[in-house]
């Protein structure tokens, strides 16, 4: 299955080598299917370790940085269960993180050996064992859940895709705009997990779609239970049930008080940053004002806390699939949160976006999103359709006079009084 990833794993091919690949993601964002299609696509042999389902294999790199470069490959020869040929064997060691010894002996396998082609994958998108010490030896990618490109790709819809790419230079069609809306409906249900979009596929059964996110939703849970530090769990726990209410509220900003109605934000901001980590909740912060740069004006004390994806979102939420199929349009006043979890996850995989905040003003505007692009501070409106007046980026513009703000909703591509409409399909490309 296609991973837009497959590109910056193919830069790192061709010029990176030289360093060591770490691949990091949440759980189940398909990091290990999409490192081991790429091994065996370009290497001959595929060294591969996994230090959750082996817990044995730390044996192998217990002596650390002190291990020789020979004595490890030919323990992982023997472990892989193949020979090893110089010059066309990638290792790849998947969820590094849990043995800190490993990533010494990694390392230090590198520095003997600087030729090798290796590859770290680490379920986390917060910093390892030892990733300070050795930050310029990392080519550092992130992977994150599928967007709608991959979506419609996977389900053999690449005109659709070359369409969208060209709606700068030609209209879409409304009978295309209604083949896209029909696809956009099928993944605003689906979301973007790998394993969900490969059954949905194959079965077309949105019945089996609820069934299996709510399995990854249980996943997710263990897998917090399994990782968390004991002094933290209670507070993790609440943090985590308490996003469908968070993110249900007209003002989107994290309260604590909906986590516990005694809670006070020093007793859990390390519990935050702890599952922030993960990446299982994405972070996005409040910028006091909307002026360049935009990292020198982040209210670290306030933020929003985003799900890792809007199919695992909408099922936390309630929200059914038939409510999704019956009325797109209806999705703004049904549950707003979505939208912008949609939008999130699309924008984050835009290479012209910059890191995303939020602006509020006061009580009487809210912008859902905020970005910087070349020195230029640009406001960002979600809507499934557009009002008539879009009172939020008015009142931002009128305080920083910027340039050009966007909306995004169902209408088509275009451009008007300094306001660039996106339909929501499109996000990926503009």
């Amino acid at each position: 299955m296609y991973r837009i990833i497959m590109n910056d794993l193919m830069e790192w091919y061709e010029r990176g080598q030289d360093k060591v690949l770490l691949l990091k993601g949440a759980k189940g964002v398909g990091k290990t299917w999409t490192m081991i299609d790429f091994g065996q696509g370009f290497y001959k042999k595929l060294f591969y370790v996994n230090f959750e389902k082996d817990e044995e294999a730390a044996v192998l790199f217990r002596q650390g940085s002190r291990i020789r470069a020979e004595k490890l490959i030919a323990a992982l020869a023997m472990y892989c269960e193949q020979s090893y040929k110089d010059g066309q064997t990638i290792f790849v060691f998947d969820e590094i993180d849990l043995c800190p010894k490993a990533i010494e002996a990694v390392m230090s396998l590198k520095q003997q050996k600087p030729e090798l082609p290796i590859c770290m994958i680490a379920s986390t998108v917060g910093n390892i064992y030892h990733e300070a010490e050795f930050q310029k030896e990392f080519y550092q990618l992130t992977l994150y859940p599928m967007t709608f490109e991959e979506f419609l790709t996977a389900n053999k819809a690449q005109s659709l895709c070359r369409t969208i790419e060209q709606q700068k230079m030609e209209p879409v069609d409304e009978e295309v705009i209604d083949q896209i809306t029909e696809y956009l409906k099928a993944f605003y249900i689906t979301g973007g997990m790998p394993i969900v979009v490969l059954d949905y596929i194959k079965y077309h059964d949105f019945n089996r779609v609820d069934a299996i996110l709510k399995a990854l939703l249980v996943r997710c849970e263990e897998h917090i239970d399994r990782y968390v530090p004991s002094a933290m769990a209670v507070k993790v726990d609440r943090i985590w049930k308490s996003i469908p209410e968070q993110m249900e509220k007209d003002n989107r900003k994290f309260m604590y008080q909906y986590v516990d109605a005694k809670a006070r934000a020093r007793e859990y901001e390390k519990s935050v940053n702890w599952l922030v980590d993960t990446g299982l909740v994405r972070k996005v912060n409040r910028v006091i004002d909307g002026l360049s740069p935009l990292e020198m004006q982040v209210d670290e004390k306030s933020f929003e806390l985003y799900h890792l994806d809007h199919g695992l979102l909408r099922i936390m939420c309630g929200v059914s699939n038939k409510q999704v199929k019956n009325d797109l349009e209806e999705l703004e006043d049904l549950n707003g949160a979505l939208l912008e979890q949609f939008v999130l996850s699309e924008l984050t995989m835009n290479k012209t976006v910059n890191k995303l905040y939020f602006w509020i003003s006061g009580a009487t505007a809210r912008v859902d999103f905020v970005f910087e692009d070349d020195g230029e501070v640009v406001p960002v409106d979600v809507q499934s359709r557009i009002r008539r007046k879009a009172q939020s980026i008015k009142v931002f513009h009128g305080k920083y006079n910027n340039r050009m703000a966007i909306r995004i909703s169902l209408d088509k591509l275009n451009f008007s009084k300094g306001i660039l409409n996106i339909p929501l399909y499109g996000l990926w490309n503009f």
